[in-house]
């Protein structure tokens, strides 16, 4: 919902929360550089060579641990000769893309240059229909520049630099209410009904939502061949600046707006030795091995802007212009050494060992202040003393692996994963600010096979894995003294994780190819005692549908020395839920409204290709399935963020 709010999950691990004070679940790096701050981690995913998904806790090779699982983004490098891509496209909702691309060398083989640019723009699907203006949009531009430097056969150095940036309307949503009172608005004066409508992407909103984001990023990777092995350093430095202005409440009303402005500094450090197959220090090959160093130190500020409108209870009881704003600055720094060997037992078992250790300092300030003291949000002015905490962890990682042929490989897995401890989510209160959550930890088990058959036009994946996750980060909106509401993040117990998940790619010529995948997901929070009076334990997870299909077709026809090709791909989720409770009403009057049912989503493309040029047109979501992205709940009010209706265009492509 909004390009700063990220919600990334796999195998019904993930956060919900997008401020400076947590982790990430799922870490997201870009050519090797991690993000920490989820503001910054969505990007325009252009000028890419390909992405990567690792699934389970990452953190014995690279970078920062992750105790989900990881992405990998990695754009297209130099190449050895000229090259350029030109690529324009139009669709609905007012869309339109731009898109260029050169590469090649400029200093011989010792210097090669790629410089990518971007612009992407769509009007959105969600329509405000009090101002006419248009929501869940992309005003999205940017562009790269890579530089590889490679003075001889044994020294290399990269270096990369990208700007990000989009403005236009941010997310909006349509006001649900609740079970008992489909008009109920948070914080709205009694006796008013806002007016809604029945548009399921439109809706009446007092104002627009706004979003301005600014990345800039900068890395450099020199890679040095040495006896026995390669050096490798990666140092990069990340600036974000964002701000989400919205309509709190997403109704008629003039209730309740938000501005989020977020600002960060990160910088990374990487070290890394791995070792030669071929050098001394694999002895003889017996050993394939790789150790590091990691250093990340972010600096974040976050300040949220809360301004009452006139239909709100503060302004029915103070009068107009009321304010309350909460801030937090944060700190954080973090060292990390890693290691992982491979040991060839025989020609066909491999015994791979990894541990890493690492060491989060973290602190935090903290202070509100409001102009109607004893009401909600910020009922006092308050400012915390400095919130400060160390959380350390060493997560060891053991694999055996048994590969008969180059085939055929099975496995057996046990990883440790680590997400370490942080601070609320825009406190309104010191109290609240002074709750410092604690890290979670994960003990993953796995097995599972990975084939090749068929004269490799056959591939046949399964792994079954299961999950003890203990002390989960979660999120929820409650309600407090006073009227108001609180983002609490506390740990919840103990959490079971367990599936098995099946994967076909299936080419029976050189024109076809199928893929089917299948993932069965059990995840349950085992005991989960929220408060006094609430105990989601024995329900499931959020976000972790039972039952998810992957399914996809496509046939490259030939035309003399040119073809077309037809594409079809579609995702089955079943039914999943937005907030613990399972939808129980037992747990509140919204949380009935927390549940999303089954849905799929199909996708379909051609593409004909003529010489250097490249024609295409897409559907995607081409049966208009509605469905939601995510909910907001809050104390009496539920609001809901729809997925993207049907949308399609046509491209042109051209590349030598």
């Amino acid at each position: 919902a909004g390009a700063t709010r990220p919600q990334l999950y796999i195998r019904g691990i993930g956060s919900r929360q997008f401020d400076a004070g947590s982790e990430a679940s799922v870490g997201v790096f870009v050519d090797e550089v991690y993000l920490g701050r989820t503001a910054g981690t969505l990007g325009a995913l252009r000028d890419i060579e390909r992405v990567e998904v690792l699934k389970g806790p990452q953190g014995t090779l690279y970078g920062r641990n992750t105790i989900a699982g990881a992405i990998n983004v990695i754009t297209k490098a130099p190449t050895d000769h000229l090259a350029i891509e030109a690529d324009a496209g139009l669709g609905n909702f007012d869309a339109y893309n731009l898109f260029g691309a050169v590469s090649g060398p400029v200093l011989g083989d010792v210097v090669k240059v790629r410089l990518a640019g971007w612009r992407t723009f769509t009007d959105g699907y969600m329509r405000n229909l009090q101002t006419g203006n248009d929501a869940q949009g992309i005003d999205n531009y940017g562009g790269r520049l890579r530089v590889d430097i490679d003075p001889s056969s044994t020294f290399r150095i990269g270096l990369i630099a990208e700007v990000l940036r989009d403005d236009g309307f941010s997310f909006a949503g349509k006001n649900q209410g609740t079970t008992a009172n489909a008009n109920a608005v948070f914080l709205a004066r009694a006796g008013l009904t806002p007016i809604l409508s029945s548009d399921r992407y439109g809706e009446f909103i007092n104002g627009d939502n706004l979003l301005d984001r600014n990345v800039e990023t900068f890395s450099g990777k020199v890679e040095l061949d040495i006896g026995g092995g390669t050096l490798t350093s990666i140092t990069a430095y990340r600036h974000n600046r964002a701000t989400d202005d919205r309509d709190f409440d997403n109704t008629s009303l003039a209730v309740l707006r938000q501005r989020s402005d977020e600002r960060s500094k990160q910088f990374t450090q990487e070290l890394r030795f791995t070792s030669d197959p071929n050098g001394p220090l694999s002895f003889g090959g017996a050993v394939d091995w790789i150790a590091g160093l990691f250093y990340y130190d972010d600096r974040s500020v976050r300040v949220d802007t809360f301004n009452f409108g006139i239909d709100s209870v503060i302004a029915a009881a103070r009068g107009p212009g009321q304010v309350d704003v909460a801030s937090t600055r944060y700190r954080t720094k973090s060292i990390a050494g890693f290691a992982q060997a491979t040991w060839h037992i025989t020609p066909t078992v491999d015994l791979t060992l990894g541990g890493r250790y690492t060491e989060d300092r973290k602190r935090a300030v903290s202070l509100g202040t409001t102009t109607a003291p004893g009401l909600p949000l910020v009922s006092a002015p308050f400012v915390t003393p400095k919130l400060k905490d160390k959380f350390s962890s060493f997560d060891p990682r053991i694999t055996l692996s048994y590969h008969p042929t180059r085939d055929l490989n099975f496995y057996a897995s046990y990883n440790q994963g680590f997400k370490s401890g942080g601070f609320q989510y825009v406190p309104f209160t010191a109290a609240q600010a002074s709750v410092i959550f604690q890290p979670e930890s994960l003990d993953a088990y796995e097995v599972g096979f990975k084939t090749q058959l068929i004269d490799r036009r056959l591939t046949f994946n399964g792994a079954a894995f299961y999950y003890n996750y203990k002390d989960l980060q979660v999120l929820r909106v409650v309600a407090v003294a006073g009227g108001g509401a609180a983002t609490l993040i506390t740990n919840a117990a103990s959490s079971k994780v367990k599936g098995f998940e099946l994967e076909f790619v299936a080419r029976p010529s050189d024109t076809l190819e199928f893929n089917l995948s299948y993932a069965y997901t059990d995840a349950k929070y085992k005991k989960f005692p929220f408060n006094a009076t609430t105990d989601f334990s024995n329900t499931r997870l959020v976000r972790a549908p039972v039952h998810s299909i992957n399914a996809g077709g496509q046939w490259t026809i030939p035309v003399g020395n040119n073809s077309l090709q037809l594409r079809a791909d579609y995702a089955l989720l079943s039914k999943f839920y937005f907030e613990p409770g399972e939808g129980n009403a037992v747990y509140g009057n919204t949380t009935p409204l927390t549940v999303q049912p089954s849905y799929g989503l199909l996708d379909l493309r051609a593409t004909v290709r003529a010489g250097s040029f490249r024609v295409s047109g897409f559907v995607n979501n081409a049966t208009n399935q509605y469905y939601r992205r995510t909910v907001l709940a809050l104390p009496g009010q539920l609001i809901g963020y729809a997925g993207a209706p049907r949308t399609y265009g046509v491209s042109v492509g051209w590349s030598m």
